[in-house]
This record gives structure tokens, C-alpha cells and sequence, in this order.
């Protein structure tokens, strides 16, 4: 069930297969034989009507697919890329070849289905690669052999460490406390688990956790925490998917082995609710993310408790919540990762998302603005990063630019990069890699070394 899907050797070969199908049909749609003059006229005309009749199927294809994304857009109140339009063209178009198929009586309706079927697969391809939902074909049926249940091996991994100290330098550091662990494993592992909505009520995905290779060290040492949610529409597994595992080993085979413990974090309860991580009718998220969350890892897991061990992250809509609820939560999160998100909580307007996530109350809706909470408060000893693509939209830019200076106005210190690239997992995978060191050494996991920690 580990099936690669986001391999582009499958892509190419569905790719090929569709071109092939749609090939034959285009030479088998009713092409008259060559022959006499008269026979000629005609299959000019044949040519012809064809030739109209497949721009036609274009052009309807690509309206479609534009309406397709214009109605989940206004659905799920997201900005969805262009690029989206391209996506879904490959099945539109051969859906379309079936009903000219069908509608001229031709003997092609089995390659017609064949075709629907490749062009579809081909279109739901693209689209998983480019916001990496299901790295494999496993999690399409949450089954992932590589990846255990937490519950199924629990007494397997019982973390027996003692809390490192209460700072960010690096000999104050786990790395910077304990001798050379230089012939220890390096890689981690990661195990699917569900952390209830005790208090919240609120009903979230399957989370995951990688665990260190330090995990099982036969020493007491209380690891660090980073949070770490989806954007929307979105799935933990896109973090997986994102190769957070590979860039987690990479980084601990650099440090002995020691690495923060990570926990990949429901933050919507379904592909098209958008929340925006706040307590509302969708559900009470934010309480979810700064009451339950916190609450579950500390009474499973040994780690440590301080605030000033924790960071929680995202990815767009993800990176949003995670300075917001850093903000609204410097007691639980001391620290916040903003991968290419935006100024605050927003389901379309101003107006709209107020009537519906803050029950009309402007407010409530103030209260979980980024920047009003930083013009309003004072942050000690807190720590952000900003991360965006420099292709990415006005507003992620705008707002990436504003929070950081607004963020270290308030005594919060912050780091503002910007990566090569759109608003894409490419860019957020580059971007987690960047802010790892500094965040792990911020919360106590690993000492920097030249230039390592930005």
C-alpha cells in the first residue's frame, strides 16, 4: 500500500496513456476512405465538421474546468490557483470525446470509457502532486504499512527523558548538555495517532508524530515540541507528503541523532471546512490546537512542558493560524512558523467572516487579528518565522513583510526569508528546512553550528 503517487514516472506513463487513447480516437472518428472526387468533397466536410466539433469540446472543456474551479473556490472559500484550470482539463476533455463518441454512433465507446477513466486518474494526479494530499496510495485508505499506530505500539515507544533547561543557547541546548552520541541511529520514525477533542469537541483526522532516533535513548531527556498543521484544503499527510520525515532524519544525522519531536496536526476535520483555527460553528479549533493538543502529547509523551519549549507551524492557511494562536497563546506556544500565510482569519470579506466565525461579532473578529494583538500587547522571549515564495500573491507578501515588523515591534524576534518560487509545497518544503535549525535551537533541541541556524 506504499505506492508512490507522487512519483513523476507515473504521471509521465498516465500522461502517455491518455495521449494514446485520445490519438487512436482522433484517427477513428469516422475519417472517410479516400476515392473519387465526390468522395474527396465529403471527407473534406467530415474533416471539417470534426475539426469544429473537437475546438468545440476544447473550448467547452476548458469553461468547465474554469466554472469547476470558480465553484469550489466560492464552496470552500479559498483562493485556488490557476493552474487548477490545467489540472482538470485532461479529464473534461476526454468526457467530452465520449459524448461526441456517442452522440455520432461510433464503435468507440469502450476506448471512450478508457479514456475517461486514464483522464480522470491523470487530472486527480495533478492535482495530488501539486498539494501532495496522499504521498501513497495507502493513506488514499488511511492504511500506510511504513507508517505504525501510535496505539498499536505504545509500549514501544515510552519517552523517558528528563526536561532539558529553560533556554534557547546552545550549551544550554539537549545537544549542548550530552556527550557524544556520534554512534547512535539517526533516523526517526513516524506512527499515525488520534488526539480527541476532549474539551473542544472537536472531531479532527488522524495526526502524526516523528519520533527522533534520540526517542530511545535509554537516558531521561524531554524532548521539545513542534506543532505543525495543514493549509486549507488540506490533510496532515501533506506535511509526509512534503518529505518532512527525510528532512527530519537529514537534520538529526547532523546533530547525533537529536531532533524536536514533531506532531503533524488536524486543523479543519474535513477537505472543504475551513476554519481558520478559530472556535466557531465549524468547530472549536483553537481550542482544539491550545487546550487538547497540548494536552494529549503531555500526558502521552515525555516532554517538555514549558512554553518556551513548544512551537506550532503551518503552511498557508496552516502558517495563519499558527501566529495567531502563538499570539493569542504565548503560554502554550512560544514560538510560530508562517509559511506563506496570510494577515489574519478570513473566509472571503471582512463582513463575511465575521457572520460566520465570529457569530457577527467585530469584536471577537479584532481579538484574533495578528496585527491588532501585536499593536495591543507585549511579547518576551518569543521567536517567528516568516517564510514565502517570491511568486506568491500580493497579500502573502504584504502580509509576511507587515507581521514581521509589526512582530518584532512588540519584542518578538523574527526572521523574514523568501524563497524562490509560487505558493507551492516546493516552496514550503524548502522554507521548513530553513527555519529548522533556528526553531530547535530556540527550543532547546540542538546547538547551531556556522551559519546553521539562518
Amino acid at each position: 500500500m506504499n505506492f508512490n503517487l507522487l512519483s513523476q514516472n507515473l504521471l509521465l506513463i498516465v500522461c502517455v496513456l491518455v495521449t494514446a487513447l485520445v490519438f487512436y480516437m482522433l484517427t477513428h472518428l469516422g475519417w472517410p476512405e479516400k476515392g473519387s472526387r465526390k468522395g474527396k468533397k465529403k471527407q473534406k466536410e467530415i474533416k471539417q465538421r470534426i475539426i469544429k466539433e473537437l475546438l468545440v469540446i476544447l473550448a467547452a472543456s476548458l469553461v468547465v474546468s474554469l466554472c469547476l474551479k470558480l465553484l469550489i473556490s466560492r464552496e470552500t472559500d479559498s483562493g485556488l490557483p490557476d493552474a487548477l484550470v490545467l489540472m482538470v482539463l485532461p479529464a473534461m476533455f476526454c468526457v467530452g470525446l465520449l459524448v461526441l463518441i456517442i452522440k455520432d454512433g461510433l464503435k468507440l465507446r469502450a476506448v471512450g470509457i478508457i479514456s475517461v477513466v486514464c483522464g480522470v486518474l491523470f487530472s486527480l494526479l495533478l492535482v495530488n502532486n501539486y498539494y501532495r494530499f496522499y504521498p501513497t496510495l495507502g493513506q488514499v485508505f488511511n492504511k500506510n504499512s511504513a507508517v505504525a499506530s501510535l496505539n498499536d505500539s505504545q509500549k514501544g515507544i515510552n519517552l523517558q527523558f528528563t526536561p532539558a533547561a529553560n533556554a534557547t543557547s546552545d550549551a544550554q541546548s539537549i545537544e549542548g548538555s550530552l556527550s557524544s552520541l556520534s554512534k547512535q541511529p539517526t533516523k526517526g520514525s513516524v506512527y499515525s495517532l488520534d488526539i480527541p477533542g476532549v474539551v473542544s469537541k472537536f472531531h479532527a483526522r488522524t495526526a502524526y508524530v516523528y519520533v527522533p532516533a534520540i526517542y530511545n535513548n535509554p537516558g531521561r531527556i524531554n524532548l521539545p515540541v513542534i506543532v505543525l498543521t495543514p493549509g486549507f484544503p488540506g490533510l496532515t499527510e501533506n506535511w509526509l507528503g512534503s518529505g518532512l520525515q527525510g528532512t527530519m532524519d537529514d537534520f538529526a544525522a547532523h546533530h547525533d541523532g537529536i531532533a524536536p519531536i514533531v506532531f503533524m496536526v488536524d486543523n479543519t476535520g474535513a477537505l472543504t471546512n475551513d476554519t481558520e483555527c478559530v472556535d466557531s460553528p465549524r468547530g472549536n479549533v483553537e481550542t482544539y490546537l491550545s487546550v487538547d493538543v497540548p494536552n494529549y502529547i503531555k500526558s502521552k509523551f515525555h516532554v517538555a512542558t514549558e512554553s518556551s519549549h513548544w512551537a506550532i507551524g503551518g503552511l498557508s492557511m496552516g502558517g495563519t493560524c499558527a501566529v495567531m494562536l502563538a499570539l493569542r497563546h504565548p503560554d502554550v506556544y512560544h514560538y510560530f512558523l508562517d509559511y506563506g500565510g496570510e494577515m489574519g482569519p478570513e473566509t472571503g470579506s471582512q463582513e463575511k467572516t465575521i457572520q460566520t466565525l465570529f457569530g457577527g461579532s467585530e469584536k471577537a473578529w479584532e481579538d484574533h487579528q495578528p496585527e491588532n494583538l501585536l499593536a495591543t500587547r507585549t511579547y518576551k522571549d518569543m521567536g517567528g518565522f516568516f517564510g514565502i515564495g517570491s511568486q506568491d500573491e500580493l497579500g502573502v507578501t504584504q502580509a509576511a513583510y507587515r507581521l514581521s515588523n509589526d512582530s518584532k515591534k512588540a519584542g518578538i524576534e523574527t526572521l523574514y526569508e523568501v524563497i524562490n518560487g509560487q505558493h507551492t509545497f516546493n516552496v514550503w518544503q524548502d522554507a521548513f528546512k530553513l527555519s529548522l535549525p533556528w526553531v530547535s535551537n530556540r527550543i532547546g533541541a540542538t546547538a547551531c553550528g556556522v551559519n546553521d541556524c539562518i
